[in-house]
């Protein structure tokens, strides 16, 4: 058939035998195998059914589109996953005859929840001024609800007497949103930090927010939630009546170091005059159309628009806006629509095969249990009774043999978590005071030393004064935050802007540092920011000056 031989030379001789039938259900057939290949890898994959560059077979009339659909939704079902239509609709594609208009569909395909294979999880730091509304929007979202403009919906999410009594938030607050395999939100007003786990149990996907504080003496606890808890995307809450000002340039800027993707959510829009509005949405356009900035603002008002900033949200010229308030909830529906179509950001599936790594950012005494620790699988998969190292010890910065009694996942017991979660680990027999914060757990093939000295390419951003060697700035990497000196460097001085290969030492107590690592270092604010280059490995000799 002639049709067959339209694909190029090299197709013609394979394909001129098929029918355009057969070309078509080939396609598919293939199509389909490579779907569901990648939702069993990752979870969920949302598809371009019929466009241009799009999944599967091309130029598709209505008839087409309902078979491709139905073959679709039976091997998703076959596959224990559910396939959702988005969105459905027809585009002008050009063909050797002129212009045809073909029909298109947007389907999102997630794994069903099942006992044995863990929720997908998608972290997102929720970041901003102060007063801006970070907590509200958290509270709303969490907990299925409307606001009353005085503080009920964060009332909801504070852990401390003293965030409640202030309104400010002062820790880092991680709230899960629980989604099904069809892109709906499980969480219902009767959800409580305490009860978490009946949902996570049932959802397909979690959406972990991590809510963090916006006054400027907290920015080091900031800086800690950006690094260490390790977000896919920040979401940047700018307060309508207040516009771009104070610390929200100072967290985009962190971000923005951190190469996390940004997007940005403007509350109290129902209290904001029109005018002063106008005034917001053109200031952070502006900010955004900067050099160092370089992203592309996109005002999101429909359900067309957000499928395409979920779509190009890692693309990271990209910067999707939203319109919300907490109290009338307009907007909320596009956010949520949003945070349920958030692709997971690194494809942990390649680190699952590596050997284990989990880092702490928090400790706890849990009573009848022991010492818990809190943190991020960064590699491979973790069971209990795998014996791991812990270190560099609090004391002579080594690594000591651990084994691990029990897992909880999101407050729910599971018996293995996998690179790119978050967990609690139950150690056994370690006591309380041997554990801190930026300690790591990790596989003995590693062979983990923990190093006093490190170099680094960095990049200065702001500094009023010269850096030479002996200047001090704390260092922010990962889950490690502590002071350290510069002892060398490849230029006589810095200046703001200039960029340089460093060797920094901690000062209190060594590290445990992988190259590559991405941090921030500040001296109050953010002065700027680098990459590990190379760890230097201990040697017997080497002591702490």
């Amino acid at each position: 058939s002639p049709a067959g031989g339209t694909d190029g030379g090299e197709q013609a001789a394979a394909t001129a035998a098929l029918s355009p039938e057969q070309e078509f259900e080939a396609c598919l057939e293939h199509a389909v195998t490579c779907m569901m290949a990648e939702v069993n890898a990752v979870g969920e994959v949302m598809l371009e059914v019929g466009a241009p560059q799009g999944w599967g077979p091309s130029r598709l009339d209505s008839r087409q589109l309902a078979q491709v659909l139905a073959a679709l939704q039976q091997a998703a079902a076959k596959g224990g996953a559910d396939a959702t239509v988005l969105r459905q609709g027809s585009t002008e594609m050009t063909a050797e005859g002129g212009v045809v208009s073909a029909c298109t569909a947007d389907v999102l395909v997630r794994r069903r929840a099942t006992g044995g294979v863990p929720s997908m999880e998608v972290r997102v730091a929720v970041i901003g001024n102060v007063d801006s509304g970070k907590s509200t929007l958290v509270g709303v979202l969490t907990r299925s609800m409307l606001d009353d403009g005085r503080g009920l919906a964060r009332g909801k999410v504070f852990k401390h007497h003293h965030e409640e009594s202030t309104g400010r938030t002062s820790s880092i607050g991680q709230h899960n949103l629980c989604l099904d395999s069809s892109g709906g939100i499980l969480n219902d007003s009767q959800f409580r930090a305490t009860n978490c786990g009946d949902y996570v149990k049932h959802a397909s996907k979690v959406v972990t927010l991590v809510d963090l504080a916006g006054h400027e003496k907290y920015f080091r606890t900031t800086a800690y939630g950006l690094t260490g808890h390790m977000p896919d995307y920040a979401c940047l809450i700018v307060g309508a009546n207040m516009g771009v000002v104070g610390m929200c340039k100072e967290h985009l800027g962190v971000a923005l170091a951190l190469k996390v993707p940004v997007f940005f959510v403007i509350t109290k829009v129902d209290i904001c005059p029109e005018h002063v509005l106008k005034n917001t949405v053109q200031s952070l356009a502006s900010i955004l159309k900067k050099p160092g900035v370089r992203k592309k603002p996109y005002l999101v008002r429909g359900h067309g628009e957000v499928l395409t900033a979920a779509r190009n949200i890692t693309s990271d010229s990209l910067a999707p806006i939203f319109l919300t308030s907490a109290v009338t909830g307009k907007g909320l529906d596009l956010v949520r629509m949003f945070y349920s179509l958030l692709p997971q950001r690194h494809r942990w599936v390649e680190a699952q095969s590596q050997a284990a790594e989990f880092i702490i950012d928090e400790t706890f005494g849990v009573p009848g249990v022991g010492t818990v620790v809190a943190g991020t699988v960064k590699r491979g998969v973790i069971t209990p009774n795998t014996p791991l190292l812990l270190g560099p010890d609090i004391g002579d910065g080594t690594f000591k043999s651990a084994s691990i009694k029990s897992i909880h996942y999101k407050r729910l017991p599971v018996g293995q978590v996998v690179a790119g979660q978050t967990a609690a680990l139950a150690l056994k027999k370690v006591k309380r005071a041997q554990v801190r914060k930026g300690m790591v757990l990790v596989d003995e093939r590693l062979q983990p030393a923990a190093s006093w000295e490190f170099d680094a390419d960095i990049a200065i951003l702001t500094h009023s004064t010269t850096i030479q060697p002996r200047y001090q700035a704390v260092i922010h990497c990962e889950i490690i935050r502590q002071a350290a000196r510069v002892v060398a460097m490849d230029m006589e001085r810095l200046r703001s802007g200039d960029r340089a290969c460093v060797r920094f030492r901690f000062l209190q107590r060594p590290e445990y540092i992988t190259p590559g690592t991405r941090f921030v270092f500040r001296e109050g604010r953010t002065k700027g920011i680098g990459v590990v280059v190379a760890s230097e490995k201990p040697s017997a000799s080497s002591t702490p000056t």
